[in-house]
């Protein structure tokens, strides 16, 4: 699991959202609503395919002002498939590629508390035995 969780506001820019990824070095973003729920998430896939196409659609040097004009709520994924502490890793695993997705936020009583990325799958795999990842140890998806 990620750690720390950064996460952004759901009427948080484009722009916003895309500074915390680049400075954290991030991919995904749960997206909380005002009273911090997670009711979204935002990838940098999701962010580099609507910039290109508003770039694209933009008059020449609108662009800029037409991407200042988004909020991630309009880009986010909604109804985002989520897992609890306790989920075994590998159970995230086949969630993750069931539904052919690269993250999947760890929620606990209504709350995001971590984010689970295919990376962290594949670091939990590539450990030695006795590290938590690899041999038979078993591995919970919040841990």
């Amino acid at each position: 699991m990620a750690r720390p969780l950064f996460t952004v506001g759901h009427r948080a820019t484009l722009g916003a959202a895309w500074a915390v990824m680049r400075a954290r070095e991030i991919r995904h973003l749960p997206v909380l609503d005002d009273e911090r729920r997670l009711i979204g998430l935002v990838s940098d896939h999701d962010l580099q395919q609507i910039v290109l196409e508003r770039v694209l659609e933009a008059p020449p040097g609108e662009a800029k002002r037409a991407l200042g004009q988004l909020w991630v709520d309009e880009v986010m994924t909604w109804g985002v498939v989520t897992v609890g502490p306790d989920t075994e890793i590998r159970k995230a695993a086949q969630i993750m590629c069931e539904r052919r997705i690269g993250a999947l936020p760890i929620a606990e009583g209504g709350r995001v508390v971590g984010i689970l990325t295919a990376t962290d799958v594949i670091q939990a795999l590539l450990a030695p035995a006795g590290r938590g990842g690899g041999g038979t140890r078993r591995r919970r998806a919040g841990r």
